[in-house]
């Protein structure tokens, strides 16, 4: 039997989806790459165990005790037989006594973390070592950031020693059951889809280890709880056809349901004609990409606050008027936010016409923050939210449902059912996740100037079409009146 340990990492995962896990290390090439998301959030863990580092390095008064700095040891490893873990940061007060401290960029205690700790904290006991307490390094979502930061403000220390101590021996019997589900030499068949992950059917061992599932499942229904989606799983259902009449759902859910089971499109035709004759010219259909960071390029901008760098702009003047198109890209993390909002200012009436977007909830956080940091801007973002109207609601309403929209609202899967010569996928760019990364790539210096240059058009292409979906969406709206 090989005498692979299991590592904290390995531990979690086997946590989280068992078989997926065991497909990790006996399978790994049937595993999905890393993604880009995936790598994004891993340098921004890299960049919160950086300044940890920086803030324990020298030594000092942690946690109302003096440290030396030779007492502090990064990355000690600590293995037994079977197990292996590296801890972020070590503070030893005797031979083998020590304070264990995990580094997180997260902004709170999560569950994971505690397991995290405990799993440490039983390799190291059975190795002889003392371990007294047990420590997260977090970061302090309400730090208004400044250039360089006060260490001690942005990460906070949370004594977690209590709520470890209640887990250990929890975690040592599951550590053991991880390390033999690591080492048997295949997986038991899949009999059933009961007690699934927060995955779903995007799980890789359900993809490899059950049939080809059906197009359209139990779990597009809209917002189905767990509980009902194992109720039907008990019953042999996964295809949305198969769903009993007598079920028990909502009534938007059942409406969803038999849409497909019907294969019928409904248009509540006086319900939508109500939604267009609200809205008043002139027409501005709005979209932000924002990003996101643990370690702002702006001061005063909080860990992990969302912050526009772009926005799109089409605007229809009146009824019958060319649609314009208006569009920002900040250049560089170093350009003032105000650069942004200036410009939008010139080109959205202060006053009167309806901001139309998709999502509302985002854009109207996003102006409210900014009119926080952007007090000069305040009263025209203000106007700006009491004037949006969310297109969404349309279809999340139920005022217009498409068996191929799959129960969902979103406008990547209404577009290409309403206005199938438009595409995501003919972009470089095709998520707002990728284009935030990109973004960031684009303005840090890893990119050369060529591909900088590309990825600034891509980045506009991408928003435009996010802003010309909603113009093209609103005209379809408009022809059902007529049909």
């Amino acid at each position: 039997m090989s005498t692979t340990k299991l590592s904290k990492t390995n531990y979690l995962s086997y946590l989280a989806c068992p078989e997926e896990f065991w497909m990790s290390v006996h399978q790994s090439d049937l595993m999905p790459p890393f993604s880009m998301e995936a790598q994004h959030k891993v340098e921004q863990g890299k960049i919160i165990d950086r300044l940890a580092k920086e803030r324990f390095k020298n030594g000092g008064v942690i946690n109302g005790e003096f440290i030396p700095h030779n007492k502090i040891a990064f990355q000690y490893q600590v293995q037994s037989e079977r197990f292996i873990v590296k801890a972020d940061i070590v503070v030893f007060h005797r031979e083998k006594e020590c304070d264990i401290y995990e580094v997180k960029a997260s902004t709170k205690l999560k569950s994971e973390h505690k397991i995290d700790l405990a799993f440490q904290r039983m390799v190291f006991e059975s190795q002889g070592y003392r371990v007294r307490r047990t420590f997260l390094i977090y970061v302090n979502s309400k730090y208004p950031f400044q250039h360089p930061p006060d260490l001690k403000k942005l990460l906070p220390i949370k004594d977690v020693t209590a709520k470890v101590e209640g887990i250990m021996e929890d975690t040592s019997r599951q550590a053991e059951a991880a390390w033999e589900w690591m080492h048997q030499d295949s997986l038991p068949s899949l009999t059933t889809l009961t007690n699934l992950c927060g995955n779903q059917l995007n799980c890789t061992y359900l993809k490899h280890y059950h049939t080809p599932f059906p197009k359209y499942t139990i779990f597009d229904i809209s917002r189905i709880n767990r509980e009902k989606k194992e109720q039907l799983l008990e019953m042999g259902v996964v295809d949305i056809q198969d769903v009993p009449t007598d079920f028990k759902l909502s009534n938007r859910q059942r409406e969803q349901v038999e849409v497909a089971q019907h294969n019928q499109i409904v248009i509540k035709k006086e319900e939508i004609a109500t939604v267009l004759k609200s809205l008043a010219y002139p027409l501005y259909f709005l979209d932000y990409e924002t990003f996101s960071y643990v370690y702002p390029s702006h001061q005063g901008i909080f860990p992990y606050q969302q912050m526009v760098f772009q926005y799109s702009l089409h605007v229809i003047e009146s009824e019958g008027s060319e649609v314009q198109h208006f569009e920002y890209l900040m250049p560089s993390k170093e350009t003032p936010l105000e650069e942004l909002f200036e410009q939008m200012s010139q080109q959205i009436h202060p006053s009167e016409g309806t901001v139309i977007v998709w999502n509302e909830s985002f854009e109207k956080t996003q102006n409210k923050l900014m009119a926080d940091q952007l007090p000069q801007y305040a009263d025209f973002l203000h106007s700006v939210n009491d004037r949006v109207y969310d297109l969404l609601k349309v279809f999340s309403q139920g005022l217009y449902l498409h068996p191929d929209f799959k129960g969902s609202a979103s406008l990547k899967d209404v577009l290409p059912v309403l206005c199938p010569e438009l595409s995501y996928q003919d972009l470089e760019i095709q998520s707002g996740g990728a284009a935030v990364i990109q973004w960031h790539h684009m303005t840090d210096g890893r990119m050369t100037e060529e591909e900088a240059k590309d990825a600034f058009q891509d980045l506009l292409k991408y928003c435009k079409l996010d802003t010309w979906a909603m113009v093209r969406i609103w005209e379809e709206l408009k022809k059902t009146n007529n049909q």
